[in-house]
């Protein structure tokens, strides 16, 4: 058993996505045996993500908070030479990303924050589901054709995500022409994340969407 202060910290580092107690050990150490100013300028940084980071209202997109002006959306959202009626659904940034690093997408994007666990009946409604959906009849009342692209991981949960969401607006496909929803095409094999993609195969997802 480590000393309580080393266990603490080791505990605190499990609490991230793939790390486990060998790993989260061996950071703690790291740490230990660094001098002091890693350890503080590592407090500092996060500290400083959590006051000055903010989700944009409308994609959901992690962006730095402006002191000077109240702007609420993000860059790609302001930017007025992207296609605003096409919006690509991802997981978590790192799909966004991903996507961007393209260079072939020219829409937006809806972070989702997660996906639909089947363990958890209550998963969908910590998704910004609801909000992407106002966010869409907003466009279509604007007689705008809108595109929704279903970007989610080709895992189980990626995929059942997908089929909520399908599902959430069939109602809305059926009474209006003018909006599609579509999925990205071939180069994603079954189980693989777009966070680990190489940008030919997410290209070529983009590009056979349907």
């Amino acid at each position: 058993m480590y000393p309580k202060p080393i266990q603490r910290v080791i505990d605190l580092l499990m609490k991230l996505p793939g790390v486990g107690p060998r790993q989260a050990a061996r950071f703690a150490f790291f740490m230990l045996k660094e001098n002091h100013g890693f350890a503080e300028e590592l407090a500092v940084g996060l500290k400083n993500m959590q006051t000055n980071i903010i989700t944009c209202v409308q994609c959901y997109r992690a962006m730095e908070k402006n002191l000077e002006q109240e702007i609420m959306h993000c860059v790609l959202c302001r930017d007025g030479k992207r296609n605003g009626a096409l919006i690509t659904v991802v997981e978590k940034e790192s799909d966004l990303q991903n996507l961007e690093r393209t260079g072939v997408y020219t829409g937006l994007y809806h972070v989702l924050g997660g996906v639909i666990s089947p363990l958890d009946a209550d998963s969908p409604k910590k998704l910004h589901i609801r909000d992407m959906y106002n966010r869409v009849v907003t466009l279509l009342n604007q007689q705008k054709p809108v595109e929704l692209v279903l970007g989610t991981n080709p895992t189980t949960e990626g995929d059942m995500t997908a089929v909520y969401i399908e599902r959430t607006f069939a109602p809305l496909k059926e009474k209006t022409p003018h909006f599609t929803i579509s999925r990205l095409g071939r180069g994603l094999s079954l189980g693989s994340e777009l966070e680990y993609a190489d940008e030919i195969t997410l290209k070529n997802a983009l590009m056979n969407r349907k």
